[in-house]
């Protein structure tokens, strides 16, 4: 046998043996939120998203077409769902359909870690083993992203969209960098219900710690506490920053000012000189926080940030990852 003639021919038919077939994709190798390393056989081409942060973080790294589930709360956002074609519903976050699920032969089934599906055990019994990433907070975002890049097989973008945060987050650093501790603004952070706070650590959190404010619930030892009226008052917040799960019958204004109108707050400090902020969710956690960011550094220092706008960022977020979004009602005032 004349092995360098056939060599050659071999080889050949090796590499369009892998083009066809893609049985030497090289594996892909990446950590979850929580740290557990995970590898697949090759990237990702059909992933269950439970988790709408990573929905649109797929869509902002060019892969929603590549999403084959989704929950029902993600169904109803017509403006992810315009970049997203192929996807089914598969009920909610919180019990998705394992039928469903198993239907749409998924690569993946991604969730949040610190959320899980009440039926996780249905899934890992049926040997689906679910993908752990957030894509939320502004600490993980560069971790979360680059795994998903990973996973997706879509690096580059990853890293571009990593760089679109870190402009932002750096304009905002180097403007509050000689502030000193006992000059900043104490602020109270409200989640979607009444009274119940973003403790430390907490998305919004992160995003008044980056701007240079004082959470006042901090030390409350939880991430989300729940808090009474009477200790808002007895804190006399210099700020009061109200996130908000926007609804069709109420707008960022009417939740600002219902706000303003609770019993007591007459005598805050903040309600006294109007510091009262409502910002949309979608602009608290997730891809666009560089936004909600931007926003609440000016709530906070306006005279440090008079030439920057949170509308600029989010056109910048939407003309480079996801367009549409620079439409919508994202905070109540507009600064």
């Amino acid at each position: 046998m004349n092995v360098k003639k056939i060599t050659p021919i071999v080889l050949t038919l090796l590499i369009l043996l892998c083009g066809i077939t893609g049985i030497c994709t090289a594996s892909v190798t990446f950590t979850d939120t929580p740290g557990n390393s995970i590898t697949l056989p090759g990237p990702a081409e059909r992933v269950v998203c439970l988790n709408s942060d990573v929905a649109e973080t797929m869509v902002a790294l060019g892969a929603g077409d590549k999403i084959v589930g989704l929950t029902d709360s993600v169904m109803t956002d017509t403006v992810l769902m315009s970049h997203i074609p192929n996807a089914e519903n598969v009920g909610n976050w919180q019990t998705p359909s394992l039928e469903k699920v198993l239907q749409l032969k998924p690569d993946a089934v991604i969730t949040y870690s610190s959320s899980k599906p009440k039926n996780t055990d249905q899934f890992i019994n049926a040997g689906i083993n679910l993908t752990y990433l957030d894509c939320y907070k502004m600490n993980t975002l560069d971790h979360d992203v680059r795994a998903l890049g990973s996973l997706i097989g879509a690096p580059d973008r990853a890293e571009q969209y990593i760089g679109f945060k870190d402009r932002w987050v750096n304009k905002i650093t180097g403007q509050v960098a000689d502030l000193p501790a006992d000059a900043l603004p104490e602020v109270y952070i409200e989640g979607y219900s009444d009274y119940s706070a973003n403790g430390k650590d907490s998305g919004m959190d992160q995003l008044v710690t980056i701007a240079k404010g004082n959470n006042i619930a901090s030390d409350l030892g939880e991430q989300w506490p729940k808090v009474t009226p009477e200790w808002v008052i007895s804190e006399d917040p210099d700020l009061i920053i109200k996130a908000v799960s926007v609804k069709p019958d109420k707008t960022l204004a009417q939740v600002r000012d219902d706000v303003m109108k609770r019993a007591g707050f007459e005598t805050l400090t903040a309600v006294k000189d109007t510091q009262v902020y409502a910002l949309n969710g979608d602009l608290a956690y997730g891809l666009r926080s560089p936004v909600g960011l931007v926003y609440v550094a000016k709530a906070l220092h306006p005279d440090r940030f008079a030439d920057i706008s949170p509308d600029e960022a989010l056109k910048e977020y939407a003309d480079i990852f996801v367009s549409g979004m620079e439409n919508g009602e994202y905070y109540a005032p507009v600064l």
